[in-house]
């Protein structure tokens, strides 16, 4: 079993290419045409066939010999809208960045499938590899549900890389039963007031004012209204209203922000208390108010019997001081949770940051200077091509 490790790590360098070559050309959104057309330059190179769908850049490809069941690898392709400052030689120069991993997603699984490919005589089944845009938003998962991406498939396996999990050593694994990452909604919180002459404010209905009402009373859902067991954040990113000037007060104000929870039940609750609060704080300073809720994902939730497959095989690869059980999830977002609600998964974490050679600071995924740990590479796509196999191989899935 050390040879898909051995494997791996001979690929390392044709790895670390693949994601250079992505680095340098993100894109963000679901249309992803030059990532994409990478991606299948390469799975043409392998000899491997890939399928297209309408209206995003997703890509699927299927093999094996269609005997056993049928797992499916995911990783995401897309950027952000974020001007990298790593300075790095392979530094993007478009707007955009890849600050979050996912062309070291793509790279791996790439590199997973030449693994598999090459050990095709060695496992029963079918491998579906989903290459999906847009996980940055407005979410590319859910599209490619419905475009069938998983009909036939019995379980699913994702990774991330970076520090998402927390400060593990690079080139470990971290794995969560149950909620691994929460439900991510965004809000848009406008509210119509009168405006005029900032020196007559009792001529006027302020926005300004109500949308800072509405911020601090969305506080007290957190605060006053949730258990302290419960992990709940309502952040208001940011309010717009008006022009820059010092006495005038505007028509509109504008309220944007995000909701985390790892509840089905607690999101429901939020969603119509924002909802709530919103409306009856402005009805009750005599102004409008609307509330829309934008790009939710649910949460993603694990198998336990996809994540006890998954360690079973990380222990063939890797020592007990390399492989860890999180005590509860994270409150970031992950639109993988769409293929997790169709079928049972398992997400893992590849803990791999560097410091940004700019100024030798570790940088967090969504930082201009955000700099991956190359070294680790391998491991990822090892990880997934041996548990892959080992998952086909297991007549207890059946």
């Amino acid at each position: 079993m050390e040879s898909i490790f051995q494997e791996a790590q001979a690929l390392q360098e044709q790895l670390v290419a693949w994601r250079r070559r992505l680095h340098q050309v993100p894109e963000t959104g679901l249309v992803l045409p030059e990532t994409a057309g990478l991606v299948k330059g390469w799975l043409t190179e392998m000899g491997l066939s890939w399928r297209e769908y309408p209206g995003h850049s997703g890509l699927t490809v299927r093999f094996g010999n269609g005997k056993g069941r049928t797992v499916a690898l995911r990783a995401d392709m897309d950027g952000l809208a974020i001007q990298e400052e790593t300075q790095l030689p392979f530094a993007s120069s478009n707007g955009n960045m890849h600050a979050c991993g996912h062309d070291a997603h793509t790279a791996m699984l790439l590199g997973a499938a030449k693994l598999l490919l090459a050990h095709a005589g060695e496992w029963n089944g079918t491998v579906q590899l989903i290459f999906q845009p847009g996980e940055e938003g407005p979410g590319g998962a859910e599209p490619m549900v419905r475009d069938g991406v998983l009909e036939g498939v019995d379980g699913i396996f994702a990774l991330h890389i970076g520090d998402l999990a927390g400060h593990f050593q690079p080139g470990s694994v971290a794995v969560c039963y149950g909620n691994t990452f929460a439900a991510d909604d965004q809000f848009l919180i406008q509210v119509k007031g009168l405006g005029g002459h900032g020196s007559t404010p009792d001529k006027c209905i302020d926005p300004t004012a109500i949308a800072a009402l509405i911020v601090n009373n969305l506080q007290y859902i957190v605060s006053r209204e949730m258990s302290p067991h419960e992990a709940v954040v309502v952040t208001a990113a940011g309010i717009e209203a008006g022009r820059q000037t010092y006495n005038v007060i505007p028509e509109s104000a504008c309220i944007r922000g995000t909701i985390r929870n790892a509840s089905p039940d607690t999101r429901d609750y939020v969603l119509g208390r924002i909802r709530e609060i919103a409306q009856s704080t402005a009805r009750m300073m005599r102004a409008e108010c609307t509330v829309e809720f934008l790009d939710g994902y649910p949460a993603l939730v694990t198998d336990r019997a996809m994540v006890d497959a998954f360690l079973r095989s990380a222990r063939k690869l890797l020592p007990p001081e390399d492989i860890h059980i999180l005590p509860h999830g994270i409150l970031g977002g992950e639109d993988a949770a769409f293929f997790f609600r169709e079928v049972p998964g398992c997400y893992f974490f590849l803990p791999g940051l560097l410091p940004c050679p700019l100024d030798g600071v570790l940088y967090g995924a969504h930082h201009p200077r955000f700099c991956l740990d190359e070294s680790v590479f391998w491991r990822g796509c090892g990880l997934m091509a041996q548990t892959a196999m080992d998952w086909l191989g297991d007549e207890t899935n059946a």
